[in-house]
C-alpha cells in the first residue's frame, strides 16, 4: 500500500480476498497515520497464497529487498511474516527494544518545495465548495451558551455591577471567563484584582 498524499507505504497480508479492494491494513503506526493524514491510498498485490510456506517465503524476500522494518520510507515496524500480526509480548521482536525508528523522519516531515511529495500538485479541497447559508446544515441553529446550561448572573463585589453570565463579565474586562468562575466558586481569592460571587450566592 502507498499513500498518495504522504508517500508513506506499508506492506501487509490478509485472508479476506473478497475484501481485498477494501482493506486498509492494520498496523498500528499506519491506522494512525491514515487517521491524521486520510485514506488515499493505492493498493498494489504481491501475489495470492494458498500454501503458507510459499507464502512465508513470499514476505520473507520482499522484507529483505525493501529492508521493512528499518526503511523509514515503510510503515512497518517490524518486518512482514504474511502469517499473522505481530507477537504480544516477550515473543515480540522488538520486546525490551528501542523502536527502529528513533531519529529517522518519515519522508514527508519537513519537506518543503520541490522535495515535498504535494509540491506542485493541487489541493485535494479545491473546487470543493462549503455549503452556506441556507444550505448549511447549521442553518438556523444557535450554539447554546455553556453547553445548553442556563446562564447565572454574576456579581462584581468590587464595584457593584451586575453581569448577565460569567462570559459577559469576561468580554467587560478582557479576561477569561474561567478565571472569574473560579474566583465565584471559591477556588481563588480575585480575578483581575476584583472579588466575584454569583447572584444567587448573595440573595441566600
Amino acid at each position: 500500500m502507498t499513500h498518495n498524499v504522504t508517500g508513506l507505504r506499508y506492506f501487509c497480508k490478509t485472508s479476506r480476498l473478497d475484501e481485498l479492494k477494501y482493506y486498509k491494513g492494520s498496523g498500528v503506526y499506519w491506522k494512525r497515520h491514515l487517521k491524521k493524514h486520510g485514506k488515499d491510498i493505492t493498493v498494489e498485490t504481491l501475489g495470492v497464497y494458498f500454501d503458507k510456506e510459499r507464502c512465508l517465503d513470499a514476505a520473507q524476500k520482499f522484507c529483505e529487498q525493501h529492508q521493512i522494518g528499518t526503511n523509514s520510507e515503510w510503515a512497518n515496524l517490524i518486518p512482514e511474516n504474511g502469517l499473522d500480526g505481530a507477537p504480544v509480548g516477550e515473543a515480540h521482536p522488538l520486546f525490551g527494544k528501542p523502536s527502529t525508528c528513533i531519529g529517522q523522519k518519515r519522508p514527508w516531515v519537513g519537506k518543503k518545495g520541490a522535495d515535498n511529495p504535494m509540491w506542485g500538485k493541487p489541493s485535494p479541497m479545491k473546487g470543493v465548495a462549503k455549503p452556506k447559508g441556507k444550505d448549511s446544515p447549521l442553518f438556523g441553529r444557535k450554539r447554546p451558551e455553556a453547553a445548553g446550561k442556563p446562564s447565572r448572573p454574576v456579581v462584581c463585589l468590587s464595584d457593584g455591577r451586575v453581569f448577565a453570565s460569567v462570559s459577559e463579565a469576561a468580554r467587560k474586562y478582557n479576561g477569561n471567563s474561567t478565571t472569574i468562575s473560579k474566583c465565584c466558586i471559591g477556588k481563588s481569592k480575585t480575578a483581575y484584582g476584583m472579588k466575584w460571587a454569583y447572584k444567587e450566592s448573595l440573595c441566600q
